[in-house]
């Protein structure tokens, strides 16, 4: 994990017991206390998930539990009570519990939805002879969508010459980033793709990819080229064309035949 750091002034006073001892690395008067940074923890919206309370706790200790989401308590739990009691965004949401075992610390999130990102860790509170408190690991929950990708329009077919412009879209997430693969196998970035000016070479399936950086998609175009049009003269010409064969060829048999 990644670390936080803590200036405390060289004239702040500390007390030092034997409950709670807390190691302080002096230099030039200088105090620093490092806090662990939160852990990631992404999980797809719908999905279930369950953060440990990883304090420990005495066996036989009457305790009390708080989560916080945000800083901002969303639970609190007294040992000796049948069920906790979730307040704030989670006081009527379905599907939030504690996790059932002993002791009960855990806390569980049914159908997480994006709402629910943010950043929780639970504060345990012990009663009674050699009680201790403290936190556990601090979760940064990151809900997230896999992207679902769409082409507008399509497929295209165009005459020699001829411009389009397509794009493509994703639902998703965070936001996708977008790439474009071309028959060519070339790669062009961003959501539109622009054919100028269209030859050939143009032709083929075209393949847009959406990633948000949890997962990616992709959906296919196909773009073709026109048959080239043969106007009146032209067919006049083609035609044309094995009717003066024959007709050469009367004129000239007859000497030959001589």
């Amino acid at each position: 994990f990644g670390h936080t750091f803590e200036s405390i002034p060289p004239s702040s006073t500390f007390f030092w017991t034997n409950s709670a001892k807390m190691l302080l690395r002096v230099f030039l008067g200088l105090a620093v206390v490092v806090t662990a940074a939160a852990m990631d923890v992404p999980v797809q919206r719908g999905r279930d998930h369950t953060f440990q309370c990883d304090f420990t706790i005495n066996t036989g200790l009457t305790y009390v539990l708080n989560w916080y989401k945000d800083g901002t308590d969303i639970m609190n739990y007294l040992s000796t009570d049948d069920e906790p009691t979730f307040t704030g965004a989670f006081a009527d949401r379905d599907g939030v519990q504690l996790a059932a075992g002993s002791p009960r610390k855990d806390l569980v999130i049914q159908n997480l939805q994006i709402a629910d990102a943010g950043e929780y860790h639970c504060s345990v509170t012990e009663l009674g002879a050699g009680a201790q408190s403290g936190d556990g690991t601090m979760y940064q929950l990151m809900v997230f969508d896999l992207p679902s990708v769409t082409i507008s329009g399509g497929p295209y077919e165009l005459g020699e010459g001829e411009s389009m412009t397509t794009i493509c879209r994703a639902n998703s997430h965070p936001p996708s980033n977008f790439t474009w693969t071309l028959p060519s196998g070339d790669v062009s970035e961003g959501a539109s793709l622009q054919i100028r000016n269209m030859t050939l070479a143009d032709a083929g399936t075209y393949r847009c990819t959406a990633d948000n950086g949890y997962g990616s998609a992709y959906e296919t175009v196909q773009v073709t080229m026109k048959e080239k049009v043969i106007g009146g003269s032209d067919v006049m010409r083609v035609q044309g064309l094995p009717v003066m064969l024959l007709l050469i060829a009367s004129l000239l048999l007859p000497v030959f035949l001589s």
